[in-house]
């Protein structure tokens, strides 16, 4: 290799490695809430007497738990 060939190379190495430390942000954080499940107090009282809502309620809660978490 000839210097302009070494040169090129060096710079080529510093502009990847100043581009990775301005896209390493090691200050991100993700913050997850906790996943929280449905209690018998969020049942709406118009629903208190239908047997299906519990039913379809833990489904519908099962299938979102599974996207969420």
């Amino acid at each position: 290799m000839n210097s302009e060939e070494d040169e090129f190379r060096r710079i080529e190495r510093e502009a990847l490695r100043l581009w990775a430390a301005q896209t390493d942000d090691d200050d991100t954080q993700v913050y997850a809430k906790p996943w929280q499940g449905l209690s018998w107090e969020d049942m709406p009282e118009e629903y208190a007497g239908d047997s299906n809502f519990p039913s379809g309620a833990r489904w519908a809660e099962a299938r979102l738990k599974e996207r969420n978490t």
